[in-house]
């Protein structure tokens, strides 16, 4: 009799412990359920503004502006996340993709700005061809006479420095002259570039140069031809010193 008691009693207690064990294992799961928490998206969305703010390294003015997005973005998701009181994770991060977006941002401007200052050689001016030259057209007076508009007859026979882009060349080494366009519409795209928008560059004696795809500088002596025909270019830059890819956009 005592013996069944006890057989039972042992058994009460094993029933009892794997029930307190299921209990238990209950409760720790919903207590890791409650407990947790999921990434914010902003998190990894300030990583991938960092990643893509290397961009800024490279003279990209759009690089920059991405990086100083990704700051901005850090810094908000950060703090958001941190006001969550736990409800998100993910501050690692949004810190992680601000401090990135960071310091692309202050080494971008250090470059871009040391190659905006070094890239004009020395004795030339810089002079914007969009601006300051492919937009002042001629000025007509009696007889339907032309001369050339003031603000550009100021730069006929300096040295000055401008960017633009080739078009249309035979060879991909050995220019001795070519056409450069004011920007890239018409040279990429089948356009008829206008007369203004063109002009002729001439290397010195006994250089030459390569194509290029992209924009490029160039630094010479700037003559017009104020005869030119509709199709002809108006301006020529003759004893060009320097062909090179831009340094910079502007």
């Amino acid at each position: 009799m005592s013996q069944t008691t006890l057989s039972a009693s042992l058994s009460d207690l094993s029933t009892s412990s794997t029930e307190s064990a299921r209990s238990a294992w209950s409760n720790r799961a919903q207590i890791d359920e409650f407990d947790y928490a999921p990434v914010s998206p902003w998190g990894p969305v300030a990583v991938v503004l960092g990643i893509g703010s290397l961009t800024g390294l490279t003279n990209s003015v759009f690089g920059l502006g991405l990086a100083f997005v990704g700051v901005v973005v850090g810094i908000v998701a950060f703090f958001r996340i941190r006001a969550s009181s736990g409800a998100v994770r993910g501050t690692g991060f949004a810190a992680t993709g601000m401090v990135m977006a960071l310091l692309c941002l202050t080494l971008g401007s250090v470059k871009l700005a040391n190659a905006y200052e070094t890239e004009c050689p020395e004795g030339f001016l810089r002079v914007n061809f969009p601006n300051e030259i492919s937009k002042k057209e001629f000025v007509y007076y009696g007889g339907g006479a032309r001369r050339l508009h003031p603000d550009v007859a100021k730069f006929i026979g300096q040295k000055v420095f401008l960017k633009g882009f080739m078009w249309q060349t035979q060879y991909d080494e050995g220019l001795t002259s070519f056409v450069l366009l004011k920007d890239n519409g018409e040279c990429c795209f089948g356009g008829k570039p206008k007369p203004f928008d063109m002009m002729v560059v001439h290397m010195a004696e006994g250089t030459s140069t390569r194509a290029y795809n992209g924009m490029v500088a160039v630094a010479g002596i700037l003559n017009a031809n104020v005869k030119a025909g509709e199709e002809e270019p108006v301006y020529t830059l003759d004893e060009t010193v320097l062909v090179e890819e831009a340094r910079t956009s502007f």
